[in-house]
């Protein structure tokens, strides 16, 4: 997977993190086989990259809570608009809304969801075909950012109703849970948390109807010209309209894109990953959200394009090679 490449643009300040402690940065990105560019601003490399950057960091810090930490010295407007976006929703609800429709803006990798009821909502993310998302350090630093962005807005904290995360943890967990302030799972589907209809109604205090319509039509531009999503995303959201067909063939896939399987299997592999893969990820994290609805198991099958359960459980529940 190191050819799976992820926009990040915070290794200016980890690096005043390591300098407060007197710890060189520049070792340590390229330890990590980064770019030198990496200390001055954005840049776009392999996950496992970044994802070891973070490792090192938080060993030379010794902060096992290292995400959260770090989401708490991210300055307001660091995600331009897409961030302004948010802020000016009338709601908490359309805030999630709009982040899930231009979140690519931010990083095209990520794939955001909402759903709601009449009870709650329920915020996912994850990265099409990887297993941990984001990893340990980065997932937990999405999810505190989200809460942090919120609760400045709304001049309190924002309360989750529970949080999961697609990582495992070996040690800590109770330390995470205590800085949600909620019942934590590990090792989901996916990364995510679920907010009350209190909190979904809540009206941004800084909303501004002109302001929001006039940041819609911009952000609607950006995204046409980024072309919406990366290779991994557009398979994977075109797996999910065919699921129940069965019509899931890497050939009908390529045919579906209009591209040729073996153009479709060099891009994938391009991105460090394979169309198998892909496949595996979407069906594992529709099992999921499925199981939550009620479905019986058979239902379920039938949705993810099995024949029966059996077949389903010999496919997603076999252990990894």
């Amino acid at each position: 997977m190191g050819g799976f490449l992820f926009r990040f643009r915070m290794v200016p300040i980890i690096s005043s993190m390591l300098a407060m402690r007197r710890h060189d940065a520049h070792q340590l990105v390229r330890e990590a086989g980064l770019p030198d560019e990496a200390l001055q601003g954005e840049i776009i490399a392999p996950l496992v990259r970044v994802q070891k950057f973070l490792e090192l960091a938080a060993a030379r810090l010794e902060a096992p809570l290292f995400g959260l930490d770090l989401a708490d010295r991210i300055p307001p407007g660091a995600f331009g608009l897409t961030e302004f976006l948010m802020r000016s929703a009338p709601s908490v609800e359309r805030s999630l809304q709009v982040l899930c429709e231009f979140g690519s803006l931010i990083n095209p990798v990520l794939d955001f969801r909402f759903t709601s009821t009449e009870q709650e909502g329920v915020f996912r993310f994850a990265v099409p075909s990887q297993r941990d998302a984001l990893g340990m350090h980065l997932n937990e630093y999405t999810l505190m950012l989200v809460m942090r962005q919120f609760s400045i807005v709304h001049g309190e904290r924002l309360t989750f109703e529970r949080a999961w995360f697609a990582h495992g943890r070996r040690t800590n967990a109770e330390d995470v849970a205590a800085r949600l302030g909620c019942n934590v799972a590990f090792q989901s589907a996916d990364c995510g948390f679920a907010l009350s209809r209190a909190w979904l109604q809540r009206g941004t205090p800084i909303a501004d109807s002109a302001l929001f319509e006039f940041l819609l039509s911009q952000a609607r531009a950006q995204l046409a010209n980024l072309g919406s999503r990366d290779i991994v995303s557009q398979v994977a959201s075109v797996i999910e309209t065919r699921l129940q067909s069965g019509a899931l063939d890497a050939s009908d896939i390529a045919s579906a894109m209009a591209t040729t399987l073996r153009s479709l299997q060099r891009h994938l592999a391009d991105a460090g990953t394979s169309y198998r893969e892909v496949l595996q990820h979407v069906r594992l994290r529709r099992r999921a959200e499925l199981a939550h609805s009620g479905l019986t198991p058979a239902e379920i099958a039938q949705r993810l394009g099995f024949s029966n359960v059996t077949s389903m459980r010999r496919s997603l529940d076999a252990p990894d090679d």
